[in-house]
């Protein structure tokens, strides 16, 4: 298995629902400091590393992905009956009988959750050890990988998490002293996307950049023609952001001259942490870079592996090219 399937499957095993994402986290840090990035720390809601190499009059690029994936935590224990709410989008259809984890404060435990038809969002949980309230609750991780496809939990968005350690390896201080690199590059990842979204709202007021990349996962559609293997999605329309024309026509130029696909889509609901950034003030152009994926929220999610390299192509590019950022950074009203 290719280094890059056993990163992807080493985040896929991580526990990290929304609030509780120390297992994800723990992982970045230590892979961003192995390659000789300078890591910070900002509460229990975000996480950011910069450059080996750095410049104060470079453009700056911050690249995030958040940790979390939707899971559940325990609402009530009562004679033995064990009760469960869901953190984030998950359905009754794609989690019913579904097999789980229950992170408890002695170790974790397999259970199975069941929807309960007269309480929409509840799932009642059934586990031999006790539980207690406030236990988390993910389903048990898996990992399926073939030449075309990946299948697992939580891919939703490990993938994201994924390409900020391959950024890390491919910009680390071991790196040629004669890379191409001419911008500052940030990588960030958020906890509680899932849930609440305060991670990247303190993201925002933290970290200074000219130009953010936010990095999640989507859904294939047909009717969009938005396919798994077409390569990644640039979100122009959703309910954390909508691209003007022009903005988005810039980097689809710019994917077109480097030969990568870039798909497009356009929702009236849904969203990413794109949304935190202009909610907290924060002029700074923000561009959704989606993978596609099947199965959403659900335990196995399904994505083409080629569409993982385009990605990882398509941001290594931008690292590169100081042009292409400044490109995509003057997109404001004349």
């Amino acid at each position: 298995m290719p280094f890059c399937c056993h990163m992807l499957k080493n985040l896929v095993g991580c526990h990290s629902t929304p609030g509780d994402e120390d297992d994800v986290a723990k992982l970045l840090l230590g892979q961003w400091s192995q390659a000789g990035w300078t890591c910070q720390r900002h509460g229990r809601y975000a996480i950011s590393a910069t450059s080996p190499k750095w410049h104060d009059d470079w453009l700056t690029v911050m690249i995030c992905a958040h940790m979390d994936s939707p899971g559940f935590i325990v609402q009530s224990v009562n004679a033995g009956r064990i009760v469960a709410v869901t953190l984030g989008g998950i359905s009754a259809d794609s989690a019913d009988g579904a097999a789980v984890t229950v992170k408890t404060a002695s170790g974790t435990v397999p259970a199975r959750v069941w929807a309960m038809p007269d309480r929409p969002g509840n799932f009642q949980v059934i586990c031999h050890p006790p539980i207690s309230r406030g236990d988390r609750i993910c389903f048990t991780p898996s990992f399926k990988a073939t030449p075309e496809d990946i299948t697992a939990p939580f891919l939703d968005n490990r993938l994201g998490c994924h390409q900020l350690v391959l950024l890390a390896e491919a910009f680390s201080s071991m790196a040629s002293a004669d890379s191409p690199q001419a911008v500052n590059i940030v990588l960030a990842a958020t906890a509680q996307e899932e849930f609440t979204g305060f991670g990247a709202a303190v993201l925002a007021n933290a970290c200074k950049a000219d130009l953010v990349i936010c990095l999640d996962a989507t859904y294939a559609d047909e009717e969009q023609g938005v396919l798994l293997g077409n390569g990644p999605v640039l979100t122009i329309s959703d309910k954390s952001v909508i691209l003007g024309q022009q903005q988005a026509e810039c980097i689809l130029e710019l994917c077109r001259r480097w030969c990568l696909p870039l798909q497009t889509e356009v929702y009236n609901y849904s969203g990413t942490d794109a949304r935190a950034f202009p909610q907290q003030g924060c002029d700074t152009p923000v561009y959704p870079i989606l993978l596609p994926t099947t199965g959403n929220h659900s335990p196995n999610e399904t994505v083409r592996s080629n569409d993982i390299h385009t990605l990882q192509k398509l941001l290594a590019n931008l690292c590169n090219d100081p042009e292409a950022v400044k490109a995509l950074c003057s997109q404001t009203f004349v």
